[in-house]
């Protein structure tokens, strides 16, 4: 891919502890959202593949998608999450969007069709911090509740 990615960062403090705010954002499947959304828009036949990606085991995980572009060029497209200790007894969910492309021309088609897969990245980060936030406080508030990890759909 093209090294002149384009990125966009979100953040959001967390009340829960790191290891279970990490464990609420395993266990949101949170594709599925996007997913809907492509094929609510019609567009969803751009998406060449796309997975589930591990960086740093219990700290940093992500979501990576591949995107046809105009011209028979690539955008590569890639969520990634990463949790921190606050300092406290908190925690800080930052989600970081990145896209980048195969060539120049593919990155001037990227970049012309960034007000809309920009939004709709932007998007999908807000809504993940959400749905991790809200899955973190109903964990850390009942200690018995067990989570199988990417098996949860949440609805936001």
């Amino acid at each position: 891919m093209n090294s002149s990615a384009i990125a966009s960062n979100f953040h959001k403090p967390i009340a829960a502890s790191p290891h279970t705010t990490y464990a609420a954002l395993t266990s949101l499947e949170s594709s599925r959202w996007l997913n809907r959304a492509l094929e609510a828009l019609g567009i969803d036949d751009r998406v060449i593949g796309s997975q589930r990606i591990e960086l740093a085991p219990r700290r940093t995980a992500g979501y990576v998608m591949f995107w046809r572009l105009a011209g028979g060029g690539r955008a590569e497209i890639t969520w990634t999450a990463t949790v921190t200790g606050d300092g406290d007894e908190g925690s800080m969910l930052s989600i970081s969007v990145k896209a980048s492309a195969d060539d120049p021309a593919s990155h001037e088609h990227l970049l012309a069709a960034w007000p809309l897969i920009g939004r709709m990245g932007g998007l999908h980060a807000r809504r993940t911090l959400a749905a991790v936030a809200e899955l973190a406080d109903q964990l850390e508030a009942d200690d018995n509740m067990v989570v199988p990890p990417a098996t949860l759909l949440a609805v936001g």
